[in-house]
C-alpha cells in the first residue's frame, strides 16, 4: 500500500496543476467590427482616427490590393491570459491575422492582413474580430504573486 502512496500523491499533484492551468478563472469577450469598401478603380482611402480604436476599418480599396493595419493588446493590471482571436463575416476567408493564439502578458501586437481578391466586385464588405481572453486560476496567481514580488521591492 506504501508504494501506491508514493504514485498516487504526485499523480494527484500532477492533475491538480494541469487543472488550475486549464480551467478558466474568467472568460471575456470582445467583438470588433471590420469593414472595407471595394471599388472598382484603383483607388486608396485610409481610415485614421487619433481614438481608441473599437473597428477595423479598412477604408476604400480595389480588387488585388493587400492591407495591414496593427492591433495592439494588453491587460493593464488583469492577471495574464490565453488568448484567442476568431475572425468571421464576408471577408473571413480575405483577413490573415500573425497570430490567433497565445498568452497575452505584456503588450503585444497582432498584425492583420486584408487581402482582396482579383475578382471581388465593387460594394461594401464587412465581419468581426471576435477577440476571447482568458485568465486561468494558475495565471492569476502568478500575477498576485509577480505583483506581491515587486511592491515588495524584491528584484
Amino acid at each position: 500500500m506504501k508504494k501506491y502512496k508514493y504514485v498516487i500523491i504526485p499523480v494527484v499533484v500532477a492533475v491538480a496543476l494541469l487543472l488550475a492551468w486549464y480551467l478558466p478563472l474568467s472568460t471575456t469577450t470582445e467583438v470588433l467590427p471590420v469593414s472595407v469598401n471595394v471599388t472598382a478603380e484603383r483607388v486608396i482611402g485610409v481610415h485614421m482616427t487619433k481614438e481608441e480604436q473599437k473597428e477595423f476599418n479598412f477604408g476604400i480599396t480595389f480588387p488585388g490590393a493587400v492591407t495591414t493595419k496593427a492591433m495592439n493588446l494588453s491587460r493593464g493590471n488583469s492577471p495574464p491570459a490565453r488568448v484567442h482571436i476568431d475572425v468571421s463575416g464576408d471577408i473571413a476567408h480575405w483577413i490573415k491575422l500573425d497570430k490567433n493564439e497565445f498568452v497575452l502578458d505584456k503588450p503585444t501586437q497582432v498584425n492583420v492582413t486584408l487581402t482582396i481578391p482579383d475578382s471581388t466586385e465593387a460594394g461594401r464588405y464587412s465581419g468581426s474580430v471576435a477577440i476571447r481572453y482568458t485568465a486561468t486560476y494558475c495565471t492569476s496567481l502568478v500575477h498576485k504573486l509577480t505583483r506581491l514580488w515587486d511592491n515588495q521591492g524584491v528584484k
